[in-house]
């Protein structure tokens, strides 16, 4: 089969590189071979430049929201009206009608009180980033990024698994000039999504994505997504009916690690902060940290999706020397202590009402973490009624 034109004006350009070069050591050593180099390499772009420029135009790329539809937006956004961030949910119907009603495209400002700011990109395509945009910079689980960021402000390493767009990664990495950020995403176009931010942010230096998924054994696990929302929450090693028979619902072979290995090969640091969000499978990444979990005891942030769910971290945790944790309650804004039983501090019982993060300690670290609560005026005995 013969070559194309442009393979074999690639194998000649080669060639010629190549005598002039040869002759270029022969006469006059590495200084000439440069120049003659240089002046090659451009005779070759030259040509390439007018092979693109004969071939035909791209098709237009899509058109993008105008500064006016841009504006609107911006003018649009519930905050502005306090200046202060408003704790809400990711489904509320008001972000639901604001969004129909204002696309917008563009950076979003991400910050926790005073610190340093941090940015995520949004196309109508991230949750996160439309409750960050709409309703302020610290809109998003409103209490668990501000204790977060606190806490990460006293470490030197901070993990965060089940990353997602990378909102508490970046609270993280802005919350001080020493602290490192290890985020783990398990969705490739999410991971993307994550750097782009972490880039957009300046935080290349503090924050690192790892595209893998965390488990309990290194090895490929079966991870089940939803492709018609690219940058959809709720991605998951473990099964859910409801969102296996929703559209777009797909099954991918990903690789997976754990922490007990990544932490080896990292030379076992000290690990002072963590958050877990993986949907279920929680109890299988601390299978798989028991040795960096006994050794750090770091404070750790968990999503819990039932009572069940809580109960279990508590008991796995406290197998690894954890015995305190607090109930965070973005909606009300405090954080209420709840023992090993499940109960609270007034003695009244947990009960379960809707998704929310722990914040779950040793004694080692219960004062710091008390403290963090205390300063942000987040302290309660339980939740009311």
């Amino acid at each position: 089969m013969g070559e194309a034109p442009e393979d074999r004006g690639a194998v000649s350009g080669g060639r010629v590189r190549r005598t002039l070069t040869r002759w270029a050591d022969a006469v006059a050593g590495d200084e000439l071979r440069r120049l003659v180099d240089r002046r090659v390499q451009l005779a070759l772009d030259a040509r390439d430049a007018a092979s693109r420029a004969a071939a035909p135009a791209p098709a237009a790329p899509s058109p993008r929201r105008g500064t006016r539809e841009s504006v609107a937006a911006h003018a649009a956004r519930p905050w502005l009206a306090t200046g202060r961030s408003v704790h809400t949910r990711v489904q509320s119907p008001e972000l639901r009608a604001l969004r129909r009603c204002h696309p917008y495209t563009g950076p979003v400002l991400v910050q926790v009180g005073e610190g340093r700011p941090a940015w995520m990109w949004f196309d109508e395509d991230d949750l996160v980033a439309a409750v960050t945009f709409w309703f302020g910079p610290n809109a998003y689980e409103t209490l668990s990024t501000a204790v977060f960021s606190t806490l990460a402000a006293r470490a030197e390493l901070v993990l965060d698994v089940g990353a997602h767009t990378g909102i508490f990664s970046l609270v993280a990495g802005a919350s001080s000039p020493d602290v490192v950020v290890h985020a783990f995403e398990v969705v490739d176009r999410i991971a993307r999504r994550t750097r782009t931010n972490v880039r957009l942010s300046g935080l290349e230096t503090r924050v690192h994505v790892h595209a893998v998924g965390v488990s309990s054994e290194p090895g490929v696990l079966t991870l089940h997504h939803n492709d018609a929302v690219p940058l959809a929450t709720g991605s998951s090693f473990e099964r859910f009916a409801d969102r296996d028979a929703a559209k777009g619902a797909a099954t991918s072979e990903v690789e997976v690690t754990t922490l007990d290995t990544w932490w080896a090969a990292e030379g076992r640091p000290h690990v002072a902060l963590m958050k877990l969000d993986v949907e279920r499978h929680e109890s299988h990444v601390l299978a798989g940290a028991r040795e960096l979990l006994t050794a750090e005891q770091p404070a750790l942030l968990a999503e819990v999706l039932s009572r069940d769910d809580f109960a279990t971290l508590y008991a796995l945790l406290g197998e690894r020397g954890y015995t305190r944790a607090w109930h965070v309650d973005d909606d009300a804004g405090l954080a209420y202590p709840v023992g090993s039983d499940l109960t609270y501090a007034s003695g009244a019982e947990y009960v379960y009402r809707r998704y929310h993060n722990v914040l779950f300690t040793g004694e080692r670290r219960a004062p710091v973490a008390a403290e963090a609560v205390a300063l942000l005026g987040a302290t309660g005995p339980a939740p009311a009624g």
